[in-house]
């Protein structure tokens, strides 16, 4: 993964994402997009084979779902559906095209993936999910190193600065 991340800010929640420059963008880069809403993160775009990477780490020692909330899913079905970038649970529907992409609803109502020509080029999470995967496919990975590999693995991140400090 590369050092730079893309956050795009949404000041106004009844304006549409515009999904066709955001995927593009994570197309031509190569680098994830952060949705977020009052500096909040709510959604992470991210290159299909970036997911791909992170889910085979994540799940490598045992077959496990992220954690996603099952409560209250009564009441969720009362409550208005919004963008999947709102965070919200959103209703399987047809496929919905934006210029040369087309959005597919996953059936959890939670993931998003963008189809161009046939070929999956990008997948959007909710921000606790990408957090999730991203962790959970570190340790798994760090697990697979020798000894004499995850130690110096372990002192490069000690000097790292923390996230958002330059």
């Amino acid at each position: 993964m590369g050092d730079v991340k893309i956050v795009v800010e949404r000041r106004y929640a009844p304006d549409p994402i515009d999904y066709q420059r955001l995927v593009s963008l994570v197309e031509s880069t190569g680098e994830r997009v952060v949705l977020t809403e009052a500096d909040v993160p709510v959604s992470v775009l991210f290159p299909a084979g970036v997911v791909a990477e992170l889910e085979h780490w994540a799940r490598a020692d045992y077959s496990a779902r992220a954690p996603i909330s099952q409560e209250d899913e009564e009441q969720d079905a009362n409550k208005p559906t919004w963008d999947v970038g709102r965070l919200q649970v959103e209703p399987l529907a047809g496929p919905q095209e934006y210029g040369p992409y087309i959005r597919y609803v996953r059936a959890d109502g939670r993931r998003v993936s963008f189809a161009r020509s046939g070929m999956v080029v990008a997948v959007q999470l909710t921000a606790d999910e990408a957090a999730w995967l991203e962790d959970k496919a570190m340790h798994t990975r760090q697990g697979y190193m020798d000894p004499k590999q995850a130690a110096a693995f372990e002192e490069f991140l000690a000097r790292q600065p923390p996230v958002g400090e330059q």
